[in-house]
């Protein structure tokens, strides 16, 4: 009887064991699971196929490594919540209305609060979807046409040094490179841009570095091929210093140098992009690869900011490398962090508070009120630049931007 009892108190003991770790793994699981419902969807709209796919096909796996990296760091608590990041992308076409159509999606079909991009100047396209539905984004980069990053676009931020924030970098390049350059001839895609860039830039280079520009800005189609007609109208104007490329691909870049150089003008050629030496190198070729600057990356280089290299060395160590995209969608986890809220009311007004944030770049500087119309809506950070010499491509080191007026 005795051996009885105790047999059904051990039976009774070991179902209760069994019925608590039952019970445990179920919250364990129940757990996990609410951990994995958990996400926060963030929208990216890039040029994924025609011209500007150069770019952006390259900025889309680097916007997801970021994504990665803010995950694999944790993600975003907010209100005591763990969020990781889910990306969901649109293809804009390299075209407005491919833009237009891609920031629908994201708003109606994604139904996405925040977005990051489009590069370019193809925020003309996206604002009024975003601005119409309140969705705070994010672009990669501007060229300063109306409707990109202005007093129309309270929603709107930029993360990324351009273009004027590119322009004060390149400049500073050049005048620590080549001091005695005072007089330049601009050159600039005709994109529609210019005429509301250029006098910016023209502004910026006369009030501030004692640099003159010298005739009317040079204009070029981003889809043109034969450069030397360009090259030659650079080369009409005179009693110039340098060349200074405002915008534009490295196909451009390269050709105009080439071209020029064919003419027996060998004056630097400055670029405010951030299209590697080894792009315009493989263009121009060899011969004609002497002074010339670009804002261009040098992974792995001495007084990189960690972060940079991070994304260089998670891709496979794969050039080229920009972060247009990938900064803006780093420092909008920042201050949807700072801000904690989902909401993009919230955060917007959490950004325009926010004096400076730690990005890939180094520590960046919320700036932009006097170029933009809008306070703290624009990014100035440090820039890298490189330089072509005699054919070899040469890391020239990092420039403090500072903040961007």
């Amino acid at each position: 009887m005795k051996r009885q009892k105790s047999f059904t108190f051990i039976v009774c003991v070991g179902f209760v064991f069994m019925l608590a770790s039952m019970l445990l793994l179920a919250t364990v699981e129940t757990t996990k699971a609410a951990e994995k419902a958990n996400t926060l969807k963030i929208g990216y709209l890039l040029c994924l196929s025609g011209w500007y796919s150069v770019f952006d096909a390259v900025e889309e796996g680097h916007v997801k490594i970021v994504a990665q990296m803010i995950n694999d760091r944790g993600g975003l608590t907010i209100k005591g919540k763990k969020y990781n990041i889910e990306l969901v992308g649109e293809d804009g076409k390299s075209a407005l209305d491919g833009i237009a159509a891609g920031a629908n999606k994201l708003a109606y079909d994604h139904k996405v609060k925040f977005v990051v991009g489009p590069t370019g100047f193809f925020s003309t396209g996206s604002s009024p979807v975003f601005e119409s539905n309140k969705i705070l984004h994010v672009s990669g980069y501007v060229s300063n046409q109306p409707g990109e990053l202005d007093a129309s676009t309270p929603y709107g931020f930029l993360a990324f040094n351009a273009s004027i924030g590119t322009v004060i970098g390149a400049t500073k390049a050049m005048q620590k490179e080549y001091p005695m350059v005072k007089r330049v001839a601009i050159v600039s895609p005709d994109d529609g841009a210019i005429p509301y860039l250029i006098p910016k830039v023209k502004k910026l280079l006369e009030k501030t570095y004692g640099i003159t520009m010298v005739g009317n800005v040079v204009p070029f189609p981003n889809e043109m091929e034969d450069f030397s007609p360009i090259a030659a109208k650079v080369n009409a104007i005179k009693d110039v210093d340098a060349t200074f490329v405002v915008n534009g691909s490295p196909v451009a870049v390269g050709n105009i140098a080439k071209g020029l150089r064919a003419l027996g003008n060998n004056k630097p050629v400055v670029y405010q992009g951030l299209s590697s030496c080894k792009d315009i190198l493989s263009i121009a070729g060899k011969d004609a690869a002497n002074d010339i600057i670009t804002m261009g990356l040098t992974p792995l280089a001495e007084g990189n900011p960690p972060l940079m290299d991070e994304v260089f060395t998670r891709s496979g160590k794969k050039e080229p490398i920009f972060l247009f995209n990938p900064n803006g969608l780093w420092v909008l986890a920042k201050v949807i962090q700072a801000a904690n809220s989902l909401d993009p009311a919230v955060v917007k007004a959490k950004w325009e508070t926010m004096d400076t944030v730690e990005c890939l770049f180094g520590t960046g500087i919320f700036s932009g009120e006097e170029t933009y119309g809008l306070k703290h809506h624009a990014l100035g950070h440090p820039l890298p630049y490189q330089k072509l010499v005699n054919g070899k491509v040469v890391y020239g080191g990092w420039i403090d931007v500072g903040p961007i007026p």
